[in-house]
């Protein structure tokens, strides 16, 4: 039922619509409070009170503490008011690292034209053991130096943030991971992507772009097919939160721009380096089985644009 829609029309349209929204949240492991599941159901948002009525006399939906689930769900209650509450208390601060990360990504990789911040703390629900999660639109041609850039950029706030001991944070030789980026688009990819469902609207829908405002607007209007799934997400207005500084290395990259043999030559070396860091944290989280499911689930409903899947 997810990969089609039928047309948006009356209010019985709002059950099938408000269960196949459900399901998809419901992969993500949480449940929506009322406001979030109006203003992101697809087939268009409507009003909380209205969607509320509605639910309310369907007994396939559940309701506890504002938050809603399908029937069969409601394990997702607790876990997803303890999130909500966890990301209030942290009062905006994954946000400022966020803002940061992309502050120095930009200005170091000039080939970045985008990050947009994405995960659970784009959605309301960041957790003291999360990562902070990125989407990244880049120039064709330097998809993987803008990766191991980003790597390398992330390796600086675990650094930063070493000596931290919060619950369920990962490690690797004593080192949190506070940051990970999920997706590299390419500007050719976008120009519509490939793939056309509704788990990657869902994808696009909770992109927050931190840098590269205009860019992703251009990349929301090349994709028209995303009004079969999310209508609400044109006519919105993205800003950018920060801007590039100058940086030495941003300007040798900007340099190689004009000789494009030697900036293949650095986009395969570094393909193989970003393959390596890749593949060795692949291989110490994948020693736990939670984390092991996680990560294959991302690559599932990532798929073909999870990093390496090219």
């Amino acid at each position: 039922m997810l990969d089609k829609l039928e047309p948006v029309g009356e209010p019985a349209n709002l059950a099938g619509r408000t269960e196949d929204t459900l399901e998809l949240m419901h992969d993500w492991g949480y449940a929506p409070g009322l406001p979030v599941l109006s203003a992101e159901l697809l087939g268009g948002s409507v009003s909380s009170s209205v969607l509320e009525r509605y639910l309310l006399s369907n007994p396939r939906f559940r309701f506890r503490d504002g938050f809603v689930v399908l029937e069969g769900y409601e394990n997702l209650f607790e876990k997803s008011k303890h999130r909500a509450a966890t990301h209030r208390a942290l009062n905006g601060h994954a946000r400022g690292v966020a803002e940061k990360f992309a502050q120095d990504l930009v200005s170091l990789c000039p080939y970045v034209q985008c990050v947009a911040l994405s995960g659970s703390v784009a959605s309301g629900g960041y957790d003291l053991g999360d990562d902070i999660d990125f989407d990244l639109f880049v120039r064709p041609g330097t998809k993987y130096l803008c990766y191991l850039v980003s790597i390398l950029v992330g390796l600086r706030y675990s650094w930063r943030y070493r000596k931290a001991t919060r619950a369920g944070l990962r490690k690797i030789a004593g080192f949190p991971k506070l940051t990970c980026v999920n997706v590299v688009w390419t500007q050719d990819q976008t120009k519509p992507f490939v793939r056309q469902d509704a788990s990657m609207a869902f994808e696009l829908l909770h992109c927050q772009p931190l840098v590269g405002a205009g860019v992703f607007s251009r990349v929301v209007d090349a994709n028209r097919w995303l009004e079969a799934y999310f209508p609400q997400m044109f006519g919105r207005v993205f800003v950018d939160a920060v801007d590039a500084r100058d940086s030495k290395l941003g300007r040798l990259l900007a340099g190689l721009e004009g000789r494009p043999r030697v900036l293949g030559w650095l986009e395969r070396a570094c393909r193989t380096a970003a393959w390596l860091i890749y593949s060795f944290a692949q291989t110490i989280w994948g020693r736990n089985p939670a984390t092991r499911s996680r990560m294959e689930f991302l690559k599932r409903v990532k798929y073909p644009y999870e990093v390496f899947q090219d």
